[in-house]
């Protein structure tokens, strides 16, 4: 009869593990960590009393703040692989017990089940311990202390997707401020609209077709090697700054992409500036169109950005500030000063800068 009590009571613990571990999948199939494919913080486990407890109407479980993903990014990214275990590529699940006091703290923390790797079992240790205060779990709306269990997971296909996500994050750094530049009151010429519905490469191109224009019109009134200077100049500017700053655009878009679809939150300003030739408020609404064209490019450039750029996805700010004029004062009426001149050509741009992965 023994016997018979003891089979049934295992085969209903386990029942009331089955149903827990599909209603509090702490991270589960989840496909939002490091690329889309390696999320691994499984399934949490709550044990009330030495037993095994599934939420009901009246019950809560303890939970991480932020909700189950948080948890997952949370462990993922407070963990350490031990350096000698991922030189030999070893992986493991440590599964890790805790105290959720009502009071939120984290206490008792203890092995319940070895990765079969000593190493990996204190770090795993380490990371639950490292938990800030969690949402206790409440029976009929009363805060109470209650143990959960929660599996560690080292995978190296996890780590390998870390590294490349760091690289990604390295070139972020590395490509730095990026300066766009535009032609005189482009986009939408003669107006005060502060949105448009052009798109940067367009504007781009079709200021890049106009080089040899800019370049001849520099060095319109002047002779001799002012004349050479005026254009030698000018064409620098087109191969060097004007080029240059598109090409670090788009590589700026594919490397956004990665870190945001590897749930980082990204943010930055981007600034737009005109020349002095119109009058500030102008000058202001031109800004904002200029910024406008930008990030219209930055949606459609390969169509992951868009949700990200118009809200429908979390995790970009970007910080819009249309400076308007350039500070100082263009006393020149000369088209080839104000227009087609080099500090005029410089003085139209935006400029995306303070780049911040979290």
């Amino acid at each position: 009869m023994k016997r018979v009590y003891s089979l049934l009571s295992s085969v209903l613990t386990l029942a009331l593990m089955f149903t827990l571990s599909s209603s509090y999948a702490q991270c589960g199939n989840d496909t939002y960590l490091y690329g889309g494919k390696n999320g691994s913080c499984k399934t949490g486990i709550a044990v009330a009393y030495g037993q095994h407890e599934t939420p009901t109407s009246a019950m809560t479980l303890p939970h991480f703040k932020g909700g189950n993903k948080a948890m997952c990014r949370y462990i993922n990214k407070t963990k350490v692989y031990p350096v000698s275990l991922k030189s030999q590529r070893a992986e493991g699940t440590a599964l890790v017990q805790c105290k959720v006091l009502a009071d939120s703290t984290v206490t008792d923390v203890e092995l319940v089940t070895s990765s079969g790797y000593d190493e990996m079992d204190k770090e795993a240790i380490r990371v639950v311990e490292s938990f800030p205060k969690m949402c206790p779990a409440t029976q009929s709306c009363t805060a109470q202390d209650m143990i959960m269990q929660v599996p560690v997971h080292f995978s190296m296909d996890e780590e390998d997707a870390k590294a490349k996500l760091a690289e990604v994050k390295k070139q972020i750094r590395n490509i730095g401020p990026i300066t766009l530049y535009f032609e005189n009151d482009r986009p939408d010429p003669r107006t005060k609209n502060d949105y448009t519905s052009s798109e940067y490469k367009s504007l781009y191109d079709a200021y890049m077709g106009k080089k040899s224009t800019y370049v001849s019109e520099s060095g319109k009134n002047l002779s001799g090697s002012k004349k050479t200077e005026a254009e030698n100049q000018m064409t620098a500017f087109f191969n060097d700054s004007i080029a240059t700053g598109y090409d670090r655009l788009v590589k700026f878009c594919d490397a956004l992409v990665e870190v945001l679809e590897a749930g980082y939150d990204v943010e930055f300003d981007i600034n737009g500036f005109a020349s002095p030739l119109s009058n500030s408020d102008y000058n202001k609404h031109l800004s904002s169109r200029r910024i406008g064209s930008v990030l219209n490019y930055m949606s459609q450039a390969n169509g992951k950005l868009a949700p990200y750029i118009n809200g429908s996805k979390s995790g970009l700010t970007i910080h819009k500030n249309p400076e308007g004029e350039v500070s100082h004062k263009e006393t020149s009426t000369s088209t080839s000063v104000t227009v087609y001149g080099l500090q005029a050509a410089k003085d139209r741009k935006i400029v995306i800068s303070n780049v911040y992965v979290k």
